[in-house]
């Protein structure tokens, strides 16, 4: 019989995976941002101006990224004097400003992509349908819990 306190194997060969492949992921990031000669913070940028999304307010994506207003200004700075974004008139609101990849930054995003799928140990070592496997659960843990 074993006590509340000691915890389930299973949990702890997840856990293990887990950091794992937390662990391999992070090096192939990092080589891939040194390459790409971006930061992290510029990276986490780039990657939630999706080109399939509508262009974002500046406000929305500090809230969305969690970054205070202030950084994303001075990322949007470095990203643009790359030419990597470009600051436009909001749509609707002349008081808002919204951000979008440049052709250039275009490029860049699909080689960020390109670049971590063939180093990343999720694309090289798991098959087409186990990567769907794995985002439906990983998206199924990230899912919130509704409020009780």
């Amino acid at each position: 019989m074993t006590s509340k306190s000691e915890p389930n194997v299973d949990s702890v060969t997840l856990l293990k995976l887990f950091f794992e492949t937390y662990d391999a992921m992070s090096e192939a990031v990092a080589d891939v941002l040194a390459e790409l000669e971006l930061s992290q913070s510029q990276a986490t940028m780039l990657w939630a101006l999706e080109p399939s999304s509508p262009p974002m307010p500046m406000r929305a994506l500090a809230r969305k990224l969690q970054f205070d207003p202030s950084n994303i200004s001075l990322m949007s700075d470095r990203l643009a004097a790359a030419g990597l974004i470009e600051r436009r008139p909001h749509p609707t609101d002349g008081r808002q400003r919204v951000l979008v990849l440049t052709d250039k930054g275009l490029k860049v995003w699909h080689l960020l992509i390109r670049r971590l799928e063939e180093r990343s140990p999720v694309f090289t070592k798991l098959s087409k349908p186990e990567q769907a496997q794995l985002t439906e659960l990983l998206a199924k843990a990230q899912a919130k819990s509704p409020l009780l």
